[in-house]
């Protein structure tokens, strides 16, 4: 019995090793403009998402995706509004017609590097024609904390190689 334990002992320390996981994680950053910001015919006003305040840390955690909704809505006054929610990058970029609530504000890589490199997101509400208010704005953006500090399965199964050859080494002085 103390033989099978003393095998099994090394090879749960080596299978315990293996299971190491980054934390899937989700930063939200929400602005809630109070009062409501207005933006006049042919204006934009910008503004800054920032994630790092929740916790992402630049270079350390690692983000697969992300989502923006802005809450644009007309006051009324004219038939036509258009607005453009410009985010980093040339892709990214939305019109939208009919203002009417939550927005969905577009996706690009440069603004998925952006919030890679520093956690900030930037964003700008442009008028094309008329006049309405911005409520609010999420950036949701989902990753992993601390991927980078998850170590390599190949180094792992080295040190559980090189434990086990200490158990075996220590086992045949016993021996002799």
């Amino acid at each position: 019995m103390m033989k099978f334990r003393t095998a099994l002992v090394p090879f749960l320390l080596l299978a315990s090793m293996a299971t190491a996981h980054a934390l899937p994680v989700t930063w939200v950053d929400t602005i809630d403009f109070t009062p409501d910001r207005y933006v006049a015919p042919f204006a934009s006003y910008g503004y800054t998402h920032n994630i790092v305040d929740n916790g992402y840390t630049p270079f350390v955690d690692g983000i697969y995706g992300y989502s923006l909704n802005v809450n644009l809505y007309d006051d009324n006054d004219r038939a036509m509004d258009v607005a453009l929610v410009d985010v980093p990058g040339i892709l990214g970029d939305t019109l939208f017609f009919n203002l009417s609530g939550r927005e969905y504000g577009g996706w690009s890589l440069i603004g998925q590097a952006q919030l890679i490199l520093t956690g900030y997101y930037d964003v700008r509400i442009t008028s094309l024609a008329g006049d309405f208010f911005l409520g609010s704005s999420t950036l949701t953006v989902r990753g992993e904390e601390n991927s980078r500090s998850v170590p390599e399965p190949a180094t792992l199964g080295l040190l559980g190689l090189g434990l086990l050859g200490v158990g075996a080494s220590v086992r045949r002085k016993k021996n002799v």
